[in-house]
């Protein structure tokens, strides 16, 4: 968010200078036209009477009106915030961390759980975010290497676009390493960036497992399965390229479910029952039994709460029309009254 603000104040810095500088070299070559024609009249004093140049006083007003105009619409684009100062009042925050580990490799697009495992995920999250909303929530993305793709947010609103943005192309190594993914996950949790009490929710289907499983886990785990042990095969869309059809063991996609050289799929329910059974664990079958997930509250209910202290951010108000307005008006002055009054006082002579 402050990267984003940061650039934000960089373009409208760029946009401010380029309209800075190209107001006063239109200034400029107006002012030395005009200074360029006195020194002509000077030397031709009769010319003054037949041309049709505007009064010296009133291109001076002009250029001044001009530096007006600019310097509000700089301040315009830069949108100055004239938020009364208040205190920032505290609130306190009591809730669970709870860092959801995703699988996103290629088998989580297995068709076996409609519409597909990842989906059946991403669905069952944003069906209980209401009942989670006064905890912090993450996602550890991880394939062949894993990554912090979600930071732990108490926004949900955020951590939903997050959920509705994941997909299995996010990390480019394929394969599961599921150790790579709780080792990472220890770093976190020896860091400040997760709280004492916490839940490790891992979202997998136990295939394509790299490594071997992890040792101790200083959290509360819960493992949740998606797929069946029959299986199914792997859907491959690229919407942008039109691109769309069933993985091949070849690498290639296909249409024809007759081909030999389709990839099936399969839950690995043994090694996820074995490592949910190592840690005292909850398993839970996301394809078979979808409302089980309703674990995952129970649990944070009847856990200890973090208490955070958070600082309430003020909504600062947009102030750009303040200065917008007032422009906009001048340049109005300008080309209705100015030019329509110069013109006729210059018809006339």
């Amino acid at each position: 968010m402050m990267d984003s603000l940061k650039n934000l104040n960089s373009v409208s810095l760029v946009l401010s200078l380029l309209l800075f500088a190209s107001i006063v070299l239109y200034i400029y070559k107006k002012y030395m036209f005009r200074i360029n024609f006195d020194k002509f009249i000077k030397i031709y004093p009769g010319i003054n009477q037949r041309s049709k140049v505007h009064p010296k006083f009133l291109s001076y007003a002009r250029y001044v009106l001009y530096c007006m105009v600019t310097i509000l619409f700089i301040f315009a684009i830069l949108n100055p915030s004239f938020e009364e100062s208040k205190p920032l009042a505290d609130y306190a925050s009591q809730g669970v961390d709870i860092l959801f580990m995703v699988d996103v490799s290629l088998s989580m697009n297995t068709v076996d759980t409609p519409p597909n495992r990842l989906s059946k995920f991403k669905e069952t999250v944003l069906r209980m975010l209401p009942e989670l909303s006064k905890n912090r929530l993450g996602i550890l993305a991880f394939a062949g290497s894993p990554f912090l793709y979600c930071p732990m947010t108490d926004d949900i609103a955020a951590f939903a676009d997050y959920i509705r943005g994941m997909d299995v192309d996010i990390i480019p190594n394929t394969g599961t390493d599921i150790r790579q993914a709780f080792d990472k996950a220890s770093e976190l949790m020896k860091s400040s960036k997760l709280y004492r009490n916490r839940i490790l929710v891992l979202v997998t289907d136990g295939e394509d497992m790299k490594s071997s499983l992890p040792g101790d886990i200083s959290a509360n785990l819960i493992v949740w399965a998606v797929g069946t042990e029959n299986g199914g095969h792997i859907l491959f869309k690229d919407e942008e390229n039109g691109i769309s059809g069933y993985v091949t063991k070849s690498g290639q996609l296909t249409n024809n479910f007759n081909n030999p050289d389709l990839i099936v799929s399969k839950l690995n329910s043994t090694l996820l029952r074995q490592l949910a059974s190592d840690h005292s664990a909850d398993y839970v079958n996301l394809t078979e039994n979808p409302e089980e997930a309703s674990k995952l509250t129970t649990k944070v209910n009847s856990m200890n709460k973090n208490i955070g202290t958070y600082m309430r951010k003020l909504n600062q108000k947009d102030g750009f029309q303040y200065f917008l307005y007032p422009a906009l008006f001048l340049l109005l002055l300008d080309i209705t009254v100015l030019d329509f009054w110069l013109k006729r006082k210059l018809s006339s002579n």
